[in-house]
């Protein structure tokens, strides 16, 4: 009996450390390679957002039955984003079957003009594929029309907590990237012992997607391997839609289409670059909180939601979309994109191996409680490798606890790698559903899945979602503090006496602030116009022209105003930090309208005094006329005028009417260039 016991034992202890030793070499390869501090000096110089041009940038969101959250997620997106409103616009894919969503759609078409529905040709639910796909096409009908092109999709599910900054660093990177993925990030309950138990399902995620999205995911970055795509995050560059044309661009048959599409486009020669950057953020206790640019939803609560949910990505990972034959077959992939999927294939015997490890170790349990064949005895070859065994758990879990403790801080730590008896109650109760989700996708393999009726495809298994409450929603969004830090215009031991000083007196904080000159003008109004999601200009003179007629000059001095555009409707006009709150109200009569954007009073002074000069008349023809036409709103008009130095062709740039030529290849150096300034910069810091 005893050699039986001992060979089980042997052969278990080494399935382990076959499946988990090319882990630890990998992760060795990484800390001393030069690409991870490369990676590092890469960095998005957030303070220089600015400098790049907005472009056109469409958000799709692929929705059945999604009633319930729709109308939160897309309000809060399009209330706290940084990032023009005219400069992005959202298309929701709903189908002709599901009244419920599309009434919430309809009335967000009706609410803002940068949402529109999509509806599927088919009746629901087809794949999320089919839906992604038809969405795409109805974009590329919507260019068209309006003479536009999107310079990128940005995909998102009809749940997500989208972060503020996630489309100005989109926007500033796919001037060097052709895809772009950003973090995924659950939202979890404040845990403590009392919800413990209640929340363990939905703190799995949390504890996989931390070590997932803060660790691993770089590392492949930096290494370059394979990045896989979320399916939410996830950015596809103009270049990539031009390159497939007609050809749908998300594969239909796949449960898993996100993934297969990024090991696709690694394939083709267009790697998916992972974006983990992250703002500073001062709280209400006076601690600053490195804030991750990342997507944040809800995940599912329970054992069978996460099964079932779980079951799909593995099915569709690894027996869908990447086979063993790709590891191997020449492709653009290099040989750490063929580890990494090697690494994400062997997931789907991995996760099997927690039944045999947990039976052992239960067996080890009884053997100190009763007489039993000894399984390892001490000082053999099986037993050095329970050992190699054990110091590999703790070292994972160590940097499973470190990547936990950036994202959710030290007391979920607590939780999910220091709770015993024995070993993690969470990190167990993680392997268990991830066994039974592996056991069920291999049913899925040997006896087939459910297909849509109508695509005769595997069908959508859609996972049920919850949002958050307002009051939730708020602490995600930006205030003037926020940006100031952001852009590192003021450090959190200056702006923290100056927001208990602006409180206890219940003053303006731009006041105390320019009071105690801890900024400037300039760098205040460039703030205020973020936190107002308005738009800020320096410099007006590129906007000079007789328009300034209309108006009192004397008025316009006196209220620290000036127009910049006349639109069909009215006039866009700039104000500054002392320009009365009423001044421009007086305007609207007669239907006229007003649209603010903010500046200094210095550029506005500048302005006045230059009306009587040869500068006053200046030509802003092609933009104003476009404008006119109603081809551009008054938004993009100022936008255009404002960057009109960046690029010859800035309405193509932006996405405003067909580009010229190869006119991304002049910004591509210049987005290079501020990436090689802020290095320096960070050089000769360190």
């Amino acid at each position: 009996m005893e050699p039986k016991v001992q060979v089980i034992g042997l052969i278990v202890a080494l399935c382990y450390i076959i499946f988990s030793i090319d882990d630890v070499i990998w992760e060795i390869v990484h800390l001393i390679s030069k690409r991870r501090a490369d990676s590092k000096a890469n960095h998005v110089p957030m303070e220089s957002l600015e400098a790049i041009p907005p472009k056109l940038l469409a958000v799709i969101v692929a929705a059945w039955d999604e009633d319930g959250v729709l109308e939160p997620v897309i309000e809060n997106m399009l209330a706290s984003a940084h990032y023009p409103q005219s400069m992005y616009h959202v298309f929701l894919g709903v189908y002709p079957n599901d009244a419920e969503t599309i009434a919430v759609a309809e009335r967000l078409e009706r609410k803002h003009k940068n949402v529109h529905i999509v509806m599927n040709v088919h009746a629901g639910p087809t794949c999320k594929a089919d839906n992604l796909n038809n969405i795409i096409a109805f974009i590329k009908q919507f260019e068209a029309n309006h003479d536009w092109r999107f310079s990128a999709i940005m995909v998102h599910d009809s749940e997500d907590v989208i972060h503020p900054y996630e489309f100005k660093v989109a926007n500033f990177l796919l001037d060097r990237y052709n895809a772009l993925q950003f973090p995924v990030f659950p939202l979890q309950r404040m845990p403590t012992f009392g919800n413990f138990f209640r929340g363990m399902t939905s703190g799995t995620y949390a504890d996989e997607f931390a070590e997932n999205h803060f660790r691993i995911m770089g590392m492949r970055d930096a290494m370059s391997a394979i990045v896989p795509s979320a399916g939410t995050g996830f950015v596809i560059s103009r270049r990539i839609l031009d390159e497939y044309g007609d050809e749908p661009l998300f594969p239909e048959d796949c449960l898993t289409e996100d993934y297969k599409l990024s090991l696709t486009l690694a394939q083709k020669g267009f790697p998916v670059h992972y974006v983990l950057e992250k703002v500073r953020r001062l709280l209400d206790d006076g601690n600053v909180k490195w804030d991750y640019i990342a997507t944040r939803s809800i995940f599912p609560a329970t054992f069978e939601k996460a099964v079932r949910q779980k079951t799909r990505w593995i099915y569709g990972i690894t027996m869908q979309s990447a086979r063993l034959a790709d590891i191997f077959k020449p492709s653009e992939l290099s040989f750490a994109g063929r580890y990494t999927l090697y690494r994400d294939l062997k997931a789907k015997i991995v996760n099997l191996l927690v039944l045999p490890g947990y039976l052992v170790f239960a067996y080890f349990l009884a053997s100190r409680f009763m007489v039993l064949p000894t399984m390892y005895p001490k000082n053999t070859f099986a037993w050095w490798l329970c050992v190699l065994l054990t110091i590999i758990m703790i070292v994972h879990q160590i940097m499973r606890a470190i990547a936990i403790q950036y994202i959710y801080g030290f007391r979920s730590v607590i939780f999910a790698c220091l709770l015993p008896p024995l070993m993690p109650i969470r990190f167990v109760w993680g392997n268990v559903i991830n066994l039974a989700a592996t056991l069920r996708a291999w049913k899925q393999l040997f006896f087939g899945v459910q297909k849509s009726d109508k695509t005769k495809r595997a069908a959508w298994h859609k996972t049920d979602h919850e949002f958050l409450d307002e009051y939730t929603l708020n602490r995600y969004h930006r205030n003037v503090g926020d940006v100031l830090l952001e852009k590192g215009y003021i450090d959190a031991d200056t702006l923290q006496p100056m927001l208990d000083r602006s409180r206890r007196e219940g003053s303006r904080l731009g006041d105390v602030l320019l009071q105690n000159k801890a900024v400037t003008e300039e760098q205040l109004m460039i703030a205020v116009a973020g936190s107002q999601r308005r738009l800020f200009i320096k410099d007006i003179s590129p906007f000079i022209s007789d328009i300034v007629d209309d108006f009192d000059r004397q008025w316009l001095e006196r209220s620290q105003v000036y127009p910049l555009l006349k639109t069909k409707d009215g006039y866009v006009i700039a104000e500054t930090n002392s320009t009365p709150a009423d001044a421009c109200k007086n305007l609207e009569t007669d239907g006229t309208k007003i649209h603010i954007i903010y500046t200094t009073k210095a550029g506005v002074l500048k302005a006045i005094h230059s009306i009587d000069t040869e500068e006053a008349h200046s030509s802003t023809s092609l933009v104003t006329e476009l404008l006119m036409q109603d081809k551009i709103t008054w938004q993009q008009a100022v936008l255009a005028l404002d960057h009109q130095d960046f690029t010859p062709d800035i309405l193509g740039y932006m996405g405003l009417r067909p580009a010229e030529g190869e006119t991304w290849l002049s910004p591509h150096i210049a987005a290079g260039a501020i990436f090689a300034t802020a290095r320096e910069a960070a050089a000769t810091t360190e």
